[in-house]
């Protein structure tokens, strides 16, 4: 599994109300115009589409979609407590693109709020705040979120 280690972009994670992974204009760009600039036709070759699993919210009981199947995802709070396993682990800070495309920054320490796939209240998403923390609750869908790509990477290829 392969985690960038600054946030790379900022974009809205969707539109309206109910908004999933699986129905979100975040994915669909993720999944085309970001794995087109980021990759080469080699390296495209060896990122696998992988089930991505409409993992359930702990705190809210909100409606998560269906599982899907994508090349590059974001996490799940499921996923982010995995693979990180404390608050300062989750830290993120962003890339001077990203900055340059509206990613806020804490100016304490300058990391930013990332985004999770895991849907939160009602318009929003989940993500992980400058100090690392994992908020349920979330941010609302259409605002500029940062993005910090996930993806599995076969060496065999």
């Amino acid at each position: 599994l392969v985690i960038s280690k600054y946030t790379l972009d900022c974009q809205p994670y969707g539109y309206g109300t109910n908004v999933t992974w699986e129905t979100s204009s975040l994915r669909k760009w993720i999944n085309k115009d970001f794995i087109k600039a980021a990759f080469s036709d080699v390296e495209k070759e060896m990122i696998p589409t992988v089930m991505v699993s409409a993992d359930k919210n702990p705190e809210f009981n909100t409606y998560q979609g269906n599982d899907t199947k994508d090349k590059v995802f974001l996490l799940s709070i499921k996923e982010a407590n995995q693979y990180f396993k404390t608050d300062y682990e989750r830290r993120c800070k962003p890339t001077t693109y990203a900055s340059d495309r509206g990613v806020f920054t804490e100016g304490y320490n300058g990391n930013c709020y990332w985004c999770l796939r895991t849907a939160g209240w009602t318009r929003c998403t989940t993500g992980v705040g400058a100090d690392g923390t994992i908020g349920a609750g979330g941010r609302y869908v259409d605002n500029q979120l940062a993005v910090r790509p996930a993806f599995w990477i076969n060496l065999n290829t």
